[in-house]
C-alpha cells in the first residue's frame, strides 16, 4: 500500500467506503461523533482514519478529496489541537475516525462491484 492510498472499507453489512489510513497502529480510540480519535497508550483499538461520508451524487470525487487532505494531514504524532485544526479544516463529508484492520477490503478500484459499477458506492447484501 502506497502512502495515502484509497482503500475500500466496509463494517460487514452496508456500504462500501473510501478510506485513506493515516495511522496504521491500532493505537486510536473511536470517537464518539463529533469528537476526534484519542491516542491510546496501548495497541489494540483502531486505526487513524480519514472517511468519506458524502452524498451519493458526489462519490465521484472522494477519491481525490480523501488523497488531497490526506496529503495535508499533520505529521503523526499530532496533539489534539493539530488534529482538531486538521479535522476542522476537512471539506464536507471527510471526518477522522477509527477503523480496525479487517474492515479494509483493499483497494478503492478493486473494491466489490467497481467493475459493474465505476465510481459508485456498493451497497452489500
Amino acid at each position: 500500500m502506497s502512502a495515502h492510498a484509497v482503500q475500500a472499507a466496509c463494517y460487514g453489512i452496508g456500504a462500501i467506503y473510501p478510506v485513506v489510513i493515516l495511522d496504521e497502529v491500532h493505537r486510536w480510540a473511536r470517537p464518539t461523533h463529533p469528537g476526534l480519535p484519542e491516542r491510546q497508550p496501548g495497541e489494540g483499538h483502531g486505526m487513524l482514519v480519514l472517511r468519506w461520508t458524502g452524498p451519493q451524487g458526489e462519490h465521484v470525487a472522494a477519491p481525490g478529496l480523501l488523497a488531497a487532505a490526506a496529503a495535508r494531514a499533520p505529521a503523526l504524532p499530532a496533539s489534539g489541537g493539530e488534529l482538531l485544526a486538521y479535522q476542522q479544516s476537512l471539506p464536507h463529508g471527510l471526518y477522522l475516525t477509527t477503523l480496525p484492520a479487517e474492515f479494509v477490503l483493499g483497494p478503492w478500484e478493486q473494491r466489490p462491484g467497481a467493475a459493474c459499477a465505476p465510481g459508485f458506492l456498493h451497497r452489500s447484501a
